[in-house]
């Protein structure tokens, strides 16, 4: 038998006879909104230490959004950032890239980073019952993807008998199909969800052959079915299948002046199975066993339009296999230990390698995490979590976190952790050359000193614009983290709440140009930058208007620096020189600009309305994004070949480089419920038709929609 499946056996056959059937001590106290993803517990979203955003299903409904992406967005400090040369995006932390946050759903981690940020865009947002998203030091309880934060996406549970069906139909025959349906009984519940999504794409480049995005269709299913065998134990088997077919047309640049034509598709599925069985002993001691189990795999075929022979193909695959057991302990009021251990086997598979061997590696782990509570206004989280990996070897990595309520209208906090974070096979073994979408290839680091030499040997090579010597060996990341702040509730529900962060990383790891060939084409390695640091303040206050108004406003300041860049600019080792006069002169520190694809300021401003018979409600949302330098960027991209962006030639980006311009997205919904179960909605996001074809090619411009739902029986909580 696998040792994979032991801890959750063990589980099962723990005995119950005896259990006692008081009631839950933890779920008696709590009387706010819960969140579960910051403790790994249920706990009141006032009482946690760390700055945690919780995002109900009712503002879900509200905003009108169809995918997690949409829902992201528009959150306080998350921005959408674009990948290498454009292509792709990924949801950035406090100034972290895709890569160093956390996505999960019930807790369990999303898989396939094919290209180093997860494509949100496959999760629809029809059974998300909320989303938490906890900033900062977080890897002690997740690993090492979460250095940035983790953003856990809670979906239904089968609760009472209900069924639904929601259609919307929008700007490129955009159209959207869900239903689903739950019943629950004292020991039996059944929730099943499904979800058809497609679009026939968008052209923000028409001069050129072939679309932005072409047109796809995807389809989920879903579902949870959990018994109780008695009272405290409990099983609940939750599974996901997700299936998506695009059509792709392509001109390709052979030579800076030919291109040739192809067209062909892709196709991506995955899914996962998760069984978990909780079993409470007392009303004190809780123990819950999980084994998640998840598949993604993806591949691209394209054919020449002149004889349909093969031009290019692609394929990833990645699995996932997890067994976890975690405990919790109540002592008392004052004392709550959380414990777990687990084993992660994973193995990858693709022709972005160069071949198609397989790529295993194995984790395992165990965490533990003390709430102690010495008097009432003090709180004070201390945990830790040791990893030890076939890879990298042993680490680990500990968390502290406090809370401290000087008055029942005001609260201060303070967190803080050390994280760790090794190459992962992509950076390291990646022979990826992407001849569709303009075209660039990326070279991991282990190989792009030989693949260089090859090319440059045979003439391909056009140029340099790094040292390639310098290139090779990756060193894995190490981050020191720190978050305070203080949150301010004057009346109930006007609250205020201002974060102050700083994260320090040593062998920060970022995309760099290499080279470009003759035929126009970028190519990309990876290097650490050995000292840098992300650090800023967030601020977020929302409060009642009256009369069913609701307004909030974020906003986040970011300063992200390279500290051996800043320093040398500081000593005036640094220069640059204008593009215009061509005199040559130093840097000043107040002109260096920090790491790429950073903004320096981003907001939001949300106003939400639901009337008092809850029949009309409605939202304005606008999300404004300040300037941001896109990295190195030249060549043919989108179909439009563009010059360099460091225009002073200095390797760094400073404030007479070329940046992507700041921009405001304004969102609106309206709408209107008939009796308790007809709904419709229409709204408009991106207002003002904002567009960047280059460099934001996942913008598509307005978009207009309409939407009908009817609920066939309202289910028990909205």
């Amino acid at each position: 038998m696998n040792r994979l499946w032991l801890p959750f056996i063990a589980v099962l056959l723990l005995p119950i006879d005896g259990m006692s059937q008081e009631a839950d001590s933890l779920a008696a106290r709590q009387l706010e909104e819960l969140v579960v993803t910051a403790t790994r517990t249920e706990r009141t979203m006032g009482a946690l230490p760390m700055p945690v955003n919780l995002i109900p299903r009712s503002q879900i409904r509200t905003m009108g959004s169809l995918r997690l992406n949409d829902v992201l967005t528009e959150q306080t400090g998350l921005v959408v950032v674009p990948q290498v040369n454009g292509q792709g995006n990924g949801i950035q932390v406090q100034g972290f890239n895709p890569d160093y946050t956390l996505i999960l759903v019930d807790g369990e981690p999303l898989i396939g980073r094919n290209t180093g940020s997860l494509e949100l865009s496959r999760v629809a947002v029809g059974n998300i019952k909320q989303i938490e998203i906890v900033k900062g030091p977080s890897s002690s309880l997740y690993g090492s993807d979460a250095l940035a934060g983790v953003i856990n996406i809670l979906t239904e549970r089968p609760q009472g008998t209900r069924a639904s069906i929601y259609s919307r139909y929008g700007t490129n025959q955009t159209a959207d199909l869900t239903a689903d349906a739950g019943y629950a009984n004292d020991r039996l519940g059944i929730y099943v969800f499904g979800n058809r999504y497609s679009t026939n794409g968008y052209d923000l480049s028409p001069q050129s052959f072939g679309k932005t995005v072409s047109p796809f269709f995807n389809h989920t299913v879903s579902g949870k079915v959990n018994y109780k065998f008695r009272p405290g134990t409990e099983l609940m088997v939750s599974g996901r299948y997700f299936q998506e077919q695009q059509q792709f047309d392509f001109e390709v640049a052979t030579t800076p002046t030919d291109k040739v034509r192809t067209s062909g598709q892709g196709a991506t599925q995955e899914w996962n199975l998760n069984p978990v069985l909780t079993h409470r002993f007392s009303n004190r001691f809780k123990l819950t066993a999980r084994f998640y189990s998840t598949h993604y795999n993806t591949a691209t075929n394209l054919n020449l339009a002149s004889d349909n022979t093969l031009y290019y193909h692609d394929d990833f695959q990645q699995t996932f296999i997890r067994p976890e057991v975690n405990g919790e302990y109540y002592f008392n009021d004052r004392n709550i230990l959380t414990v777990g251990a687990g084993h992660i086997d994973e193995h990858v598979q693709t022709s972005r390698y160069g071949d198609e061997a397989v790529r295993k590696q194995s984790t395992s782990y165990g965490f533990f995490q003390h709430e102690w509570k010495p008097w009432a206004p003090f709180t004070l989280i201390a945990g830790g979590r040791f990893d030890c990996n076939t890879v990298y070897g042993s680490q680990f990595s500990p968390k502290l976190s406090a809370r401290y309520e000087i008055s029942p209208k005001f609260t201060l906090r303070l967190s803080g952790g050390l994280g760790f974070k090794s190459p992962d096979f992509r950076q390291l073994y990646f022979n990826f050359n992407n001849s569709a979408a303009g075209g660039y290839s990326v070279l991991g680091a282990e190989i792009v000193q030989e693949r260089l030499a090859q090319m440059d040997q045979q003439g391909l090579i056009q140029t340099y614009y790094f040292d390639p010597a310098v290139l090779g060996k990756l060193d894995a990341e190490r981050s020191t983290a720190i978050n305070t702040g203080f949150r301010y509730e004057w009346k109930p529900g006007h609250t205020a709440e201002l974060n102050l962060f700083h994260n320090s990383i040593n062998n920060l790891i970022e995309t760099q140009i290499v080279a470009a060939t003759t035929a126009g084409q970028n190519i990309y390695s990876y290097r650490n930058i050995k000292r840098a640091f992300t650090e800023g303040v967030e601020t977020n206050m929302g409060f009642p208007l009256g009369k069913g108004f609701t307004f909030s406003l974020g906003y986040q300041l970011l300063f992200a620096m390279d500290k051996d860049v800043l320093e040398s600019v500081r000593n005036g080792a640094v220069y640059y020189r204008d593009p215009v006069t061509l005199t040559t002169r130093r840097l000043k520190p107040s002109e260096y600009t920090g790491l790429y694809n950073r903004s320096r300021h981003m907001g939001t401003v949300k106003l939400f309305y639901q009337s008092e018979n809850k029949r009309w409600s409605g939202s304005v949302r606008v999300v404004y994004r300040g300037r941001f330098g896109i990295g190195d960027i030249r060549g043919n991209i989108q179909g439009e070949t563009i010059p360099s962006s460091d225009r002073d030639n200095n390797g760094i980006l400073d404030k007479y480089d070329s940046f992507v311009s700041g921009y405001a997205l304004v969102n609106l919904s309206a709408a209107r419920t008939f009796g308790s179960r007809l709904r419709v909605q229409a709204g408009v996001d991106n207002l003002l038709n904002h567009k960047e074809p280059i460099f934001i090619p996942n913008l598509p411009g307005r978009l207009m929609y309409a939407s009908i739902s009817y609920s066939i029986q309202q289910t028990n909580k909205p």
